[in-house]
């Protein structure tokens, strides 16, 4: 019989099991085309070009996860410029656990 274990912290470093990293990805995804699209004062050249890329349409095909991780600090200046601080605080926890 095995004796029964207490539920560690969830820690990238030892497993991404838990951590739904994928699934976090693409709800800030989401939220960055709901509110990047919708607001016509926060869209630049950036989020075009993201956006491509997020849909597959501008170069190899990835997950939300890829491309964000990829693009970190660009996604951080795009959210800093189009003065979204909910979404610049699910990138960083997107990054601290995730990436």
């Amino acid at each position: 019989m095995t004796a029964s274990r207490q539920p560690e912290a969830l820690d990238r470093y030892l497993s991404f099991i838990g951590l739904d990293c994928d699934g976090k990805a693409e709800r800030l995804a989401a939220a960055m085309r709901e509110a990047l699209d919708r607001d016509a004062d926060a869209v630049d050249p950036f989020w075009h070009y993201f956006r491509a890329k997020l849909d597959g349409e501008r170069g190899p095909a990835h997950d939300a996860l890829y491309h964000i991780h990829a693009n970190l600090n660009p996604v951080r200046e795009m959210l800093l410029r189009a003065e979204r601080p909910d979404l610049l605080e699910r990138l960083e926890s997107l990054e601290h656990e995730c990436c």
